[in-house]
This record gives C-alpha cells, structure tokens and sequence, in this order.
C-alpha cells in the first residue's frame, strides 16, 4: 500500500471517506476531501474522496429536489399517496447509495478505484480541472 504526506495509507483516507459517506457525515467527508486535495495531493486519493463525497450529498439533494416537487402534500387523500411515493423513492435511492458504498469499500480497501457511475466521471473531471489549474 502507497503510504502518504503524513505516513498513513492511501487506502486508509478512501475508507474512511466511504466510511463517513455510509454514516451520511457530508461536513467531515468534505473536510476529508480539502485535506487530500492540499495535504495528500494524490490523483487517485482525491478521486476516491470525491466519490464518497459525491455520495453523501446525493440522498439530501434527491430529498430537498422531491420535497420541493411535493406540491400537494396538504391535500388530504392525494398528499399521503404522494408523499407515499415519494417516500418510496428515498427508500430506494437510500438502498442504492448503501450497496454502491459497501461496494466502493470492498475496492478502495484494496487499492482500487471505487469506480462508482456518474461520480466516477464527475472525479476525473474534477482532478483534471485541479491539475490543469496548478500547472498554469
């Protein structure tokens, strides 16, 4: 395992991002992330913490974007089926987000990227913009 700036694994800070993604801590997991991008400087690293970033902030966007859409949440018969519904999808997107964690845990512990859909895309992009403003 490739050790970092302050001696710990590399593979320790991915865990522990995809770790405080699974417990939804959105502020540590981005503390996490300014720390790599300053301290660690690693590509691969600060891929990863993206991912898990990425993902502790998904569930609380997909919550306030169907809360907003939830216009009729005070009528009485039609707001319980709505919010019902919506209920329902929070539920599944909850149980994806665990299952791509779980996932990207078993990877990251052994050094592999997490790779996990649309993040995975969103980190490339992110540290190609990173490298492209240091090296001008």
């Amino acid at each position: 395992m490739t050790k970092g700036k302050t001696g710990l694994s590399l593979a320790f800070y991915a865990v522990f991002a995809f770790l405080l993604a699974l417990i939804g801590q959105t502020t540590l997991c981005g503390v996490l992330l300014g720390f790599v991008i300053l301290v660690e400087k690693d590509e691969w690293l600060t891929k990863q913490v993206i991912q898990a970033f990425g993902l502790t902030i998904c569930l609380p966007v997909v919550r306030d974007i169907l809360d907003a859409v939830n216009i009729v949440s005070k009528v009485p018969v039609l707001g319980n089926l709505t919010s019902g519904l919506f209920s329902l999808i929070i539920s599944i997107i909850s149980i994806i987000i665990f299952i791509f964690i779980i996932l990207a845990l078993t990877k990251v512990a052994k050094g592999k990227d997490a790779n996990i859909p649309l993040f995975s895309k969103i980190a490339d992009w992110a540290v190609g913009s990173l490298e492209a403003n240091t090296t001008t």
